[in-house]
């Protein structure tokens, strides 16, 4: 029997029918990290410190690479605001690590009104969803709000527990967003 493990993904584990293979674990994701919240990325107390040891402007950098809510606990991307203090240039370092071809796919089909949900995020509004319909996979969708939910696990989005609510998290993603849409030609 295994004692302790740790394993790691984007996405939360899947379970199969009502007697998974797996199960009786404790999961931590970004929609419910719990006592993880603060170590899913660096929190503002250390970007500050990052920031003055780089000789970096901490607003510029809180604008660019904060805005993930996680359990209430403020977190920005460790990539981008590493790139960013080694490389002295604010730029989307973590959405170049992938083509925007994994954002656009998933907004593409308006099947469900995701685009509409998308317009309102690009216009700095913020949207109610219900996580707990996701079915833990990247195909499997249902609803608007599957889709979101699969955003947020990605990191395109950041989510806040206690309201609900979804949002673009920081200038880093919306450029993301904004690139996408042009590209797919919404106006």
């Amino acid at each position: 029997y295994i004692q302790l493990a740790y394993l790691t993904g984007i996405l939360p584990i899947k379970k199969e029918k009502t007697q998974s293979a797996l199960n009786n674990f404790d999961e931590f994701t970004m929609v419910s990290p719990s006592i993880l919240a603060r170590y899913i990325g660096f929190t503002e107390a250390e970007v500050q410190k990052l920031s003055d040891k780089y000789h970096q402007d901490f607003d510029k950098v809180k604008k660019w690479y904060d805005g993930y809510c996680v359990d209430g606990v403020s977190i920005y991307n460790p990539k981008s605001v590493v790139e960013a203090m080694l490389r002295g240039k604010f730029s989307n370092y973590w959405t170049q690590t992938e083509t925007y071809e994994a954002l656009k796919i998933y907004i593409q089909s308006n099947e469900f009104g995701v685009q509409d949900v998308i317009l309102k995020l690009l216009a700095g509004e913020k949207e109610k969803i219900d996580t707990t319909t996701f079915s833990n996979d990247m195909v499997t969708f249902a609803t608007k709000d599957d889709v979101l939910t699969l955003l947020v696990h990605l990191g395109y989005l950041t989510y806040n527990a206690e309201t609900k609510e979804i949002w673009i998290p920081n200038d880093e993603v919306m450029e993301q967003f904004i690139s996408t849409v042009k590209v797919m030609g919404w106006g």
